[in-house]
């Protein structure tokens, strides 16, 4: 029966992080100011989530006690409740503070706002002052609001991404981390970087491609873009995208070449072993 009807492998997330950022950045979200406290807090914990990378056990014990919620010039710096232990936290490592740093800082054109998670945290954190009864950062949006649930902050990010993903897909909240973080190596940021934000202890490097716990494949890959990052490949939207997740990017466009194609990027870097999540 298992050769019959193997089941299917989740390849990449088909949603797109660019898609839901626009819906971010249009009404009913904008203008915050006439946003209702749902739309609010919706867009907040995922632009929180998706600027830091973080899990959603960080993000749900964020809190607003004093000096855990701090305002500077060009950005907020956030630190979890006391009580909180990260999933990979030991007596050597301990996950470092959260600084979101304001698109003001990277970005001079106003429509850019729209997705700043510096403003988006500060809108929501007056808004929900007058209404405040806990110290945990996120909040219900209804009454009584109390403090919300890991599994709530979940439904929000897949609320936002359902609409967007292929038939037969599901939504994964934790998506948007593997999105961020493999976005953000694209960019070029130094892999040590992205592994401080994202409060990864260890990496573990994707080679050689052809290991059968790292990475299965259709065919063979081209060879890396870099000689020097030896921890990622290229590889068709039919591969098998390793653990935090994939980027799409386009092939560009040639004499005589078709329609763009899609391709992955995919990354490995994590806590535990090979092909476990994060």
């Amino acid at each position: 029966m298992f050769n019959q009807r193997p089941p299917a492998r989740r390849l990449a997330p088909s949603w797109s992080l660019s898609v839901v950022l626009a819906v971010l950045a249009e009404a009913p979200f904008e203008p915050m100011h006439q946003s209702t406290l749902e739309h609010l807090t919706h867009k907040t914990v995922f632009l929180v989530a998706a600027a830091s990378a973080r899990r959603r056990s960080c993000l749900h014990a964020l809190t607003t006690k004093p000096g855990f919620l701090r305002h500077d010039r060009d950005g907020i710096r956030l630190l979890p409740d006391p009580s909180f232990l990260a999933k990979n936290q030991t007596a050597s490592f301990t996950p470092q503070e959260i600084f979101l740093p304001a698109i003001t800082t990277m970005s001079s054109v106003e429509e850019d706002k729209r997705w700043c998670p510096v403003r988006a945290l500060r809108w929501y954190v007056e808004r929900t002052r007058l209404v405040r009864r806990h110290d945990q950062l996120f909040l219900v949006p209804r009454r009584p609001y109390g403090p919300a649930s890991k599994d709530s902050i979940s439904r929000w990010m897949r609320d936002l991404i359902k609409p967007h993903i292929a038939e037969g897909e599901s939504a994964r909240a934790h998506d948007v981390r593997g999105q961020a973080t493999s976005r953000a190596w694209f960019a070029g940021v130094p892999l040590e970087d992205i592994m401080k934000a994202a409060s990864w202890k260890t990496r573990l490097p994707l080679w050689p491609p052809t290991s059968p716990t790292l990475c299965q494949r259709k065919q063979p890959l081209p060879p890396p873009h870099s000689d020097n990052r030896r921890d990622r490949h290229w590889a068709t939207s039919d591969e098998w995208a390793c653990c935090i997740g994939s980027v799409p990017l386009k092939q560009p466009d040639g004499p005589g070449s078709s329609q763009p194609q899609d391709y992955h990027f995919s990354l490995q870097v994590g806590d535990g072993k090979p092909g476990e999540p994060n």
